[in-house]
């Protein structure tokens, strides 16, 4: 992701920030310049906006962009009368993706075309935005306009990022969407006692954003319990060492997706327990005791924000699956929730504490339910079945989890042979 700006000394803007910071912009995502558009019938490389809105935008949600999980961001979200086209962006903990969309504007007639895509690391997508921001500052101070609601904040994101804790804390206000200089007490004590279970920062960070609209006073005080060293019957004893041989026969690539890592993983998962394709668990219970869980295993107690809560400890991995009742349904959610443990015990061995919740972009959270999927219900098992004239809802009902999953394998059965290759 690049951009150029050709700044014009001769704008009529009112407000002092915008007049000086008027320029033709371009942008490139993959190298594909996504300002190029059709205006009345005529072809243009570039837009011409004031870009201080832009820039005062990106500096105030700078920790929700890098915070929030379930959450994506547009340029055009930031525009203040002029017409931005439709870059999204979005943060899932380890991939920063940009992509560009097809919009149109009326008055003028306007259209922006789509298709560009580009994923980049952290650094990357940090680096891109500071580079703009920066680009716009200084032009700001060259026209001697300065103090300005986007400098005095990004000089407060800068110094804020130096410190670890100050970064860490700054992150997890703005996964709940919060500024973390003006957030409320409540919120703030939240995300201090959690920082004292979850020392791992993409783990509080999942914690946080997922923790939704559920009581947070009782949900960390749900983890406080379960994290009190009382009983074993959590425990699944054989699963560290597991993890640790499958590590092994499928060690983590650089820049891999989620689903990467949860697919591979899950087949040498399979393949570390001796499992046929056809095998099937009958339960959470099932699962559990594959990898070393006691006679006395059964669910923690009933809690909101979260479906699962996985701890390493001395004698082996500790996964406290939250109770969602006895019915048909919630068996099924007990089973897939335990399987997304034991997949982040498998794709994050190193990590002490972390949280099973219902975010659907974050890394983490995706990488245990492609392992999930996979490990549960393998394509090459449903696809074979599918074979023999069964159909979804029956396949479903042979493996104990829902129609969607087994939706979501068919639909990415290219995907998955890709990813274990």
């Amino acid at each position: 992701m690049r951009h150029s700006i050709d700044w014009l000394d001769d704008a009529l803007n009112e407000a002092p920030e915008e007049r000086a910071t008027v320029g033709g912009l371009r942008l490139f995502v993959n190298e594909k310049n996504v300002t190029h558009h059709l205006v009345e019938g005529r072809v243009s490389d570039h837009i011409t906006v004031a870009l201080y809105g832009l820039v005062h935008g990106l500096t105030h949600d700078w920790w929700s962009i890098f915070g929030a999980r379930d959450c994506e961001f547009s340029l055009r979200q930031y525009r203040t009368g002029y017409l931005l086209p439709d870059i999204r962006f979005h943060f899932d903990g380890a991939a920063f993706e940009i992509s560009a969309h097809e919009c149109a504007y009326d008055n003028p007639d306007l259209r922006f075309w789509g298709g560009a895509r580009e994923v980049m690391s952290r650094r990357e997508g940090e680096d891109w935005l500071s580079r703009l921001i920066d680009d716009v500052l200084a032009r700001l101070a060259a026209m001697n306009v300065k103090d300005t609601s986007a400098a005095m904040r990004w000089r407060r994101v800068q110094s804020s990022s130096k410190s670890i804790d100050e970064r860490s804390f700054c992150e997890a206000a703005g996964s709940l969407r919060m500024d973390p200089y003006q957030i409320s007490e409540s919120a703030a004590n939240f995300i201090e006692v959690s920082r004292e279970v979850f020392t791992d920062d993409d783990s509080l960070v999942e914690f946080v954003s997922g923790s939704g609209n559920a009581n947070r006073e009782k949900l960390i005080a749900w983890v406080q319990r379960m994290m009190r060293p009382e009983t074993n019957k959590y425990r699944l004893a054989d699963l560290q060492s597991l993890a640790v041989g499958v590590k092994a026969i499928a060690p983590m690539k650089q820049n891999e997706r989620a689903w990467e890592l949860g697919y591979r993983r899950a087949r040498a998962m399979r393949q570390q327990r001796d499992l046929q394709h056809n095998h099937r668990f009958s339960s959470f219970v099932d699962l559990a005791r594959t990898f070393g869980a006691g006679v006395s295993y059964e669910p923690a107690p009933v809690v909101n924000g979260i479906n699962a809560l996985r701890r390493e400890q001395p004698n082996g991995t500790h996964i406290h699956l939250r109770n969602h009742g006895d019915s048909e349904e919630a068996s099924v959610l007990h089973l897939f929730a335990m399987a997304r443990s034991v997949g982040d015990a498998v794709c994050f061995p190193n990590v002490e504490v972390a949280p099973i919740n219902g975010l659907q972009q974050a890394y983490r959270q995706a990488a245990g339910r492609a392992f999930a999927a996979e490990f549960l219900a393998p394509i090459d098992e449903i696809l074979s079945m599918q074979r023999d004239g069964r159909d979804v809802v029956a396949i479903a009902n042979e493996f104990r989890v829902s129609s969607a999953v087994i939706d979501h394998q068919i639909e990415n059965k290219d995907r998955i042979a890709a990813a274990c290759q």
